[in-house]
C-alpha cells in the first residue's frame, strides 16, 4: 500500500522544482505538480513503480514542457520585478527575454530532447542519472544532449520573431 500524503511530502519539493526551472512561472508550476500527482495516482493502478522519484521527475519534466508549448505570448506583469536593489535593469530585462526565448525553444523540440535538456541543465542531473529516469542508455542522453544544444544554437541565433 503506498503512503500518498508521505510521497508527496517527500516528493513534492522535488516536483514543484523540476517544472518552476522549466516554466519559471507560479501558477503554470503548482498546476503541473498537481497533474504530476494525479497522473502518478493514476499509473500506479496500471503498473508497479520500481522507483518513485524517478517517475515523479520524469512526469514534471514532460508536464511542464508540454505547459510549455501551450502557453500562448501573454506578458505577467507578475514575472516583472523592479530593479530596487541596484543591479542594471538593463542587464535585468536582458535575461529575462533571454530565458523566455530559451523556454520557447525548449518547448519547440522534440519531446525526448526536450527532457533529456531540461533534466541536465535545469535539474543538473548527471547523464546516468537521467538514462535511469527514462530508462535509456547513457548514450542516447548524449546523442539527445547534442541534438538539443545543436537545435538550440540554431533557433537561439536566430533573430526573435516580430523584429
Amino acid at each position: 500500500m503506498i503512503d500518498w500524503e508521505r510521497l508527496v511530502r517527500d516528493n513534492g519539493p522535488m516536483v514543484f522544482g523540476t517544472a518552476w526551472r522549466i516554466l519559471g512561472h507560479a501558477a503554470d508550476t503548482e498546476d503541473v505538480t498537481q497533474d504530476v500527482f494525479l497522473e502518478a495516482y493514476r499509473l500506479r493502478a496500471a503498473q508497479t513503480v520500481r522507483c518513485w522519484p524517478a517517475l515523479l521527475r520524469r512526469l514534471a519534466a514532460c508536464r511542464a514542457l508540454d505547459r510549455l508549448r501551450q502557453r500562448r505570448q501573454v506578458i505577467s506583469l507578475n514575472g516583472l520585478s523592479v530593479a530596487a536593489n541596484g543591479h542594471n535593469p538593463e542587464a535585468t530585462a536582458i535575461g529575462k527575454e533571454l530565458a523566455e526565448r530559451l523556454r520557447q525553444a525548449v518547448a519547440e523540440l522534440p519531446e525526448r530532447e526536450a527532457t533529456v535538456f531540461c533534466l541536465r541543465y535545469f535539474d543538473d542531473l548527471p547523464n546516468q542519472e537521467i538514462a535511469d529516469i527514462l530508462n535509456i542508455n547513457p548514450g542516447a542522453v548524449g546523442v539527445a544532449l547534442h541534438k538539443a544544444r545543436a537545435k538550440l544554437a540554431e533557433m537561439l541565433t536566430e533573430a526573435p520573431t516580430g523584429e
